[in-house]
């Protein structure tokens, strides 16, 4: 179970993050979680004004592990820790802060509704073409 541990605001984007940690007991994989603010549970705000941020690397995050996304630019990549684990760093790119403004913030968990075989009826559609 992925969770935000801390969102750390900054004017810097280099200074802002977000701290998430695995408190589950499996390794998950991070692709497809998103990070976004509470504009995207208002139905009346503008578009335009939303924050979010979609993790697209398959990186496998172990139990108590942690992620730092960083709002500004940098590498990608494994660091230790001071307490002798290690987090993956995400750099987001932005050249402004993001969070700033947010009166919350929200960890959105991926749902597969992929299906391998088509549904009953797409199958006697696809037999008439």
């Amino acid at each position: 179970m992925l969770r935000i541990e801390d969102v750390h605001l900054c004017a810097d984007p280099a200074g802002e993050y977000v701290v998430l940690q695995n408190h589950g007991l499996n390794t998950i994989s991070l692709r497809g979680w998103a990070i976004c603010d509470g504009s995207y549970m208002d139905e009346d705000a503008d578009p335009d004004l939303h924050t979010m941020y979609v993790f697209t690397n398959d990186v496998a995050v172990k139990p108590y592990v942690r992620i730092v996304l960083f709002t500004g630019q940098g590498v990608n990549e494994w660091r230790p820790t001071t307490d002798g684990k290690f987090a993956y760093l995400v750099f987001w790119g932005k050249e402004r802060a993001a969070w700033r403004g947010a009166d919350r913030v929200y960890l959105l968990q991926p749902v597969s509704v992929r299906r391998l075989t088509p549904a009953p009826r797409e199958r006697a559609v696809a037999a008439r073409m």
